[in-house]
């Protein structure tokens, strides 16, 4: 069991190194479409396709169909995060023999994860209300995207480099710090609406009103299942109430009592 997710482990590291080296500019470009187009709302002028529309579309077409996998695989910014967290994890067993990682607690993860949407809001008011163009230098992933392009800030980035490091130290405490609490495109994933074909195939099952399941505790539980099963995507938002969680085990269980 432990070879095998050895195995997985680097096979995941292994996509991600790729996809830092060959697109380390995604995250940064699909949020740029987002902006896009609230800018042109702004400017009261229509919203025209770019390449930044084209590289959000088909990132969210993707989210819809597969799942949050663009987080957990391709997104630099959240590879980089794990990075800096397993280095620092090892240092700390290595140099200061403490095996046991820093943890928040999971009602302070789950407070904490409201915060994207909080910094999705004010990144697309500032847009609306004209104040964006006046924030050049503030954006830490502008400076992150700098430095994978092999180009180093000027002071005009002053405050973007301070938050970047601020949030490379949140990296080291906490597991997907980044992505989990303040990534903005990682809400704009959570808000939308995920209709897997499996999904659309178990709504069209007939179940009985006995067995108690709601349409709603079925979309729960599968966006735990597709985000909280893959250690790569434990930044998910959706929390699942444990009476959806028995509700499944009971009629899959009645299920198997049919056949």
């Amino acid at each position: 069991m432990k070879k095998r997710q050895r195995e997985v482990r680097l096979m995941r590291a292994g996509i991600q190194l790729a996809f830092f080296i060959a697109a380390p500019s995604l995250f940064s470009t699909a949020f740029a479409g987002i902006k896009s187009i609230f800018l042109a709302i702004a400017a009261g002028q229509p919203v025209e396709w770019n390449s930044f529309l084209t590289v959000t579309a088909v990132l969210l077409i993707f989210t819809c169909f597969f799942g949050r996998h663009f987080c957990g695989y391709a997104c630099a910014f959240g590879s980089f995060g794990d990075a800096v967290y397993e280095g620092f994890s090892w240092i700390r067993m290595k140099c200061f023999h403490k095996k046991k990682k820093p943890a928040l607690s999971e009602k302070m993860v789950h407070g904490l994860q409201k915060v994207k949407y909080i910094v999705l809001a004010l990144i697309l008011l500032s847009c609306l209300t004209g104040v964006y163009g006046k924030l050049t230098g503030t954006s830490p992933w502008d400076v992150f995207s700098m430095l994978t392009a092999g180009r180093l800030p000027n002071s005009k980035y002053l405050v973007g480099i301070v938050l970047l490091v601020l949030i490379i130290v949140g990296m080291c405490t906490q597991e997907r710090f980044f992505c989990q609490f303040l990534c903005p495109m990682g809400a704009v994933f959570a808000l939308m609406p995920i209709l897997p074909g499996a999904l659309f195939r178990r709504n069209r099952e007939k179940c009985p009103p006995k067995y108690g399941l709601c349409k709603k505790d079925v979309r729960r539980i599968w966006i735990s299942t597709a985000t909280q099963a893959d250690p790569a995507n434990v930044f998910a938002a959706t929390h699942v109430p444990q009476h959806a969680r028995e509700k499944i085990f009971t009629l899959e269980q009645l299920r198997k009592n049919d056949l």
